[in-house]
């Protein structure tokens, strides 16, 4: 059995503001075909704009269920991807008012659905006293999984003063990070029928700058919470070296990051989305087998799941190590009975 931790889901209560609200980013409906509206976005299956039509898993949990038994995953920790709550394209009040709405409809369908669906909670990191709060309500109250965290927000860095008592409270609960690329300048570059290329090329150079960046600013130097990243952590292992051998080149023992590159990139986490196993088994050199867990990016290109199953099989050739993967380490990492 597998537990899928990078999977996507939109709650009816996000779905409904989204679609009652007149804005550049969001959700429209034609027919009965939903679309997500986008910036910074696109997906490889949608090659002209980011008009991106919902696939059924997104919003129904019936189709989710029947995709997890074909290919027997137990278990979901959903979180939103596109439409970004979090883009400057909604005033911050109202990037504070969609993560509720988030959260409040993980938990929903958590209670509803126990046994295959967890939430990872956002946090309105615009507004950052709410951003706070919220973290106490995602596990007091609410009780979800973990925390999704973007690679980025409009106004700013993750490592800014401001949102330095969210994350605290993240370490005080001790809820493990999930971040998700959503895009950046780069995006702005491709031509309309180009927004393909960010899925492929933008979203994991988004990861590989920013965490990047934040490793340089000492951020996980003063957060001890775990961190799962995405897309098999973009090319960050590909490039650890190189980023190793930067900081072996600043002429300062006292700056940051604490540790050496190699072994803060060890502490991290990696989904298994590659495509391209001689990539996978290099990631897993570097950082080792321990250090993976299952993701597929459904409900996004749904039929790449039996390629990404059939990657870890290739690669990951112990059955116990498999077994670590497929399950049992995201089951730890995210405290799941």
């Amino acid at each position: 059995m597998y537990i899928d931790v990078h999977n996507h889901f939109l709650p009816e209560s996000y779905v409904d503001l989204l679609l009652e609200w007149d804005t550049p980013v969001g959700l429209e409906r034609a027919d009965d075909q939903l679309y997500m509206i986008h910036e910074r976005s696109g997906t490889a299956s949608v090659k002209a704009g980011n008009r991106i039509p919902l696939n059924e898993g997104f919003t129904d949990v019936d189709a989710r269920i029947e995709w997890m038994d074909e290919h027997d995953v137990d278990r979901t920790l959903v979180s939103v991807s596109t439409p970004n709550p979090l883009a400057d394209a909604f005033t911050p009040e109202q990037s504070t008012e969609l993560v509720t709405a988030i959260n409040d409809g993980f938990a929903t369908a958590r209670d509803r659905h126990p046994n295959a669906i967890a939430g990872l909670g956002m946090l309105p990191l615009r507004e950052p006293e709410a951003a706070e709060a919220e973290v106490d309500r995602i596990a007091e109250d609410l009780e979800l999984s973990g925390i999704a965290l973007p690679t980025s927000i409009p106004e700013g860095k993750l490592s800014a003063d401001a949102l330095t008592p969210a994350f605290e409270a993240v370490d005080d609960h001790d809820l493990t990070v999930f971040f998700h690329p959503h895009g950046n300048a780069l995006s702005d570059a491709l031509g309309s029928d180009e927004s393909f290329l960010s899925p492929l090329v933008v979203f994991p150079t988004e990861t590989t700058f920013q965490i990047a960046r934040l490793l340089y600013d000492g951020f996980f130097d003063e957060h001890d919470f775990d961190v799962v990243l995405p897309h098999m952590g973009g090319t960050l292992l590909h490039l650890a070296g190189r980023i190793d051998r930067g900081r072996q080149e600043i002429d300062d023992p006292d700056a940051p990051p604490a540790d050496p590159i190699l072994e803060a990139l060890g502490e991290f986490y990696y989904d298994t989305i590659s495509f391209h196993r001689p990539a996978l088994r290099a990631a897993i050199e570097t950082v080792g087998v321990d250090q993976f867990v299952f993701g597929t990016d459904y409900a996004f290109d749904e039929e790449d799941t039996d390629a990404i199953v059939a990657d870890l099989e290739a690669v990951v050739t112990d059955e116990a190590d498999r077994r670590r993967v497929a399950s049992e380490t995201a089951r730890e990492l995210f405290d799941l009975s």
